[in-house]
């Protein structure tokens, strides 16, 4: 079997997973949730008014931070509700097991792991 299509083998294998049924399925219910997308238009609203404040030529940085914690309550605000949580907790899942096979890969191809190896098999996500 040659390289691309083991490749294409494990996108299957990752498509096909527990994983991405889970991220699936919170997508749908998300998209399909009025609230839901009632919060995440006002946040998307408040995230780009934030932004342009932050786009201002004269900007200090107790004003930059000011909108950092502004754009994290929002977010937070978004977390509290559930079918928006379980979402962005399965993509996250999903994102950190794609990462971890981006790794293992670099890892074989390297012989390093990104980030550098601390040699320490204990903390490491994997990468053999």
């Amino acid at each position: 079997m040659d390289i691309l299509e083991m490749a294409k083998e494990l996108g299957k294998a990752i498509a096909d997973s527990e994983l991405m049924e889970s991220v699936k399925k919170a997508e749908d219910v998300q998209n399909n949730d009025e609230k839901a997308q009632q919060l995440i238009g006002e946040y998307n609203l408040k995230r780009i008014q934030l932004m342009q404040r932050a786009q201002k030529e004269n900007v200090t940085q107790e004003e930059l931070e000011s909108i950092r914690t502004e754009l994290s309550d929002e977010f937070d605000k978004l977390m509290q509700y559930d079918v928006i949580n379980r979402y962005i907790t399965a993509k996250k899942e999903l994102d950190a097991v794609l990462e971890q096979v981006n790794n293992i890969i670099t890892f074989y191809v390297t012989g390093q792991t990104p980030g550098g190896c601390s040699g320490s098999c204990s903390s490491c996500s994997g990468c053999h």
